[in-house]
């Protein structure tokens, strides 16, 4: 909803008549810009690739087609690019995955301003470490940036739940370029100690449930938090071992590590967005079959 909020509002400024963006057909970012989109009297559209098929991300679906969604399925992410050219209109704003460019990056870092109130309020003692879910890099990148730019002494560590390179690069770059639209570009080079990754829960892939995802919800589910297989749950088996890992007499710091899980799923129940959603049965066959069964 931090990128959200900003994207629209730029595309508003720039006079678009419409917002296009891509994502995963269970995306939140896809579901979240269709509502912001539509309370500010935009249209939204998106490429739509496949996922595998969760009851979650079908409901996600279909709220952001109740919406009022355009979707364009694609058989595979890798081929938008050449697909964009044929649906680009004259007064598209043109958003890339998770809304992670600059705008939604630095949404992101200025949430860590709230933190820093919360800090110097005493409400919660100072994390030696963040740990938060890293897919398109936004958010990671933007807490990243904020906890340099706001001098914390902690580090922020990327649970990725896209496998390769790419993630990491990007929320280096994005973290790199929200520093310097804060006017702290002299300390870019903070990231090199501050951001961390840990690339061993991807699991079987994007979307796809984990073993170690499906403990860490049970794990959450006793404490009242829902994870999603996607992100959260993923992120949350993250921080199980990082706890696992310093909870010793002999961790480094001399004493626990302070290990602060970022919530990225909304709390919000998507019932409400279900009520005027297309049942899956009425969906297209094209989008239909971007849910894939199985992995």
């Amino acid at each position: 909803m931090r990128k959200a909020e900003r994207l629209i509002a730029e595309a508003v400024r720039r006079g678009a008549k419409r917002v296009l963006s891509f994502g995963a057909a269970g995306s939140h970012h896809l579901l979240t810009l269709s509502l912001f989109a539509r309370e500010a009297g935009l249209k939204s559209a998106a490429f739509v690739f496949p996922q595998p098929r969760t009851a979650h991300a079908v409901d996600t679906l279909r709220a952001a087609l109740g919406l009022g969604l355009e979707v364009y399925p694609a058989r595979h992410a890798a081929l938008i690019p050449w697909l964009i050219p044929g649906v680009l209109r004259r007064g598209d704003y043109l958003i890339g995955p998770g809304g992670s460019n600059a705008i939604g990056t630095s949404a992101c870092a200025a949430a860590v301003d709230e933190l820093a109130t919360q800090l110097d309020e005493g409400a919660l003692p100072t994390p030696d470490l963040i740990v938060v879910p890293l897919g398109s890099g936004g958010t990671c990148a933007g807490i990243a940036a904020g906890v340099v730019r706001r001098g914390l002494p902690c580090q922020v560590l990327g649970v990725q739940v896209v496998a390769g390179v790419g993630p990491r690069l990007a929320a280096r770059y994005l973290a790199r370029r929200a520093l310097q639209r804060s006017g702290a570009g002299d300390r870019v080079t903070e990231l090199r100690t501050r951001l961390r990754f840990d690339a061993t829960q991807v699991g079987p892939g994007y979307g796809a449930a984990s073993a170690a995802g499906e403990r860490a919800s049970a794990i959450a589910s006793k404490l009242g938090l829902d994870l999603d297989p996607t992100y959260t749950a993923k992120a949350f088996a993250s921080v199980l071992v990082q706890l696992d890992r310093a909870a010793g007499a002999d961790a480094p710091l001399g004493r626990p590590q302070r290990v602060l899980y970022w919530h990225t799923l909304s709390a919000i129940s998507l019932e409400p967005l279900l009520r005027n959603a297309p049942a899956e049965s009425e969906l297209p066959a094209a989008l239909r079959r971007l849910l894939r069964t199985g992995v």
